[in-house]
């Protein structure tokens, strides 16, 4: 039976939208495309009718994870007043609340480690998302140039990524708050710093 192609489509994004945020909950290997497939009513056969294999589906799952979750940081980083941008980022990214919602988080904390064993097709489109994602929050830095401001979106996102990672791997809620804190005060510090 054939369906139409915006039903298709449909099904395609909603795959890859359930693998981005199972992957980020449970890692690459925490869930089966059967159990995946099952999981939107959808049969484990069906999977190759929108995906060529499973790398496939790590790769535009990634992607996605990568898009959600740096939309969600740009949009902390409006309504805000001007010069604010990167503080608001921080204020989100480097809360209990982000912490806490791995199935919407960043994928960097989430997968990163992950995706380093991947395939080279997989860490490609890694990369490459990350670059695009990178550029966008290289506008908010305060260098003179392109490359200053890429290496300063580099240092920011690499210490609030790693911030979040310990974060999510202490048990003790109180100290894992300090450490999300101690971290965005420094990166603001750092930031300042930048400005001057």
């Amino acid at each position: 039976m054939r369906y139409p192609a915006d039903q298709k489509a449909e099904t395609h994004r909603q795959i890859v939208a359930a693998a981005a945020a199972e992957f980020r909950c449970k890692g690459l290997q925490g869930i089966g495309i059967a159990e995946l497939m099952s999981q939107l009513g959808l049969t484990h056969g069906g999977f190759y009718a929108h995906f060529k294999n499973r790398d496939a589906l790590v790769m535009e799952a990634s992607v996605c994870a990568a898009t959600e979750s740096l939309d969600r940081l740009l949009a902390a980083a409006t309504d805000v007043p001007a010069g604010k941008e990167v503080e608001a980022m921080l204020d989100f990214y480097l809360s209990p609340a982000h912490r806490d919602d791995v199935a919407h988080g960043c994928l960097l904390p989430a997968l990163a480690s992950e995706i380093a064993r991947q395939s080279e097709s997989v860490r490609n489109a890694f990369t490459e998302s990350l670059q695009t994602n990178l550029a966008k929050i290289a506008r908010y830095m305060p260098a003179r140039d392109s490359d200053g401001r890429m290496a300063q979106a580099m240092t920011l996102i690499s210490g609030m990524a790693g911030g979040v990672l310990i974060a999510r791997a202490i048990s003790d809620s109180n100290l894992s708050d300090v450490l999300l804190n101690s971290v965005r005060m420094q990166l603001l510090g750092l930031y300042s710093a930048w400005q001057a």
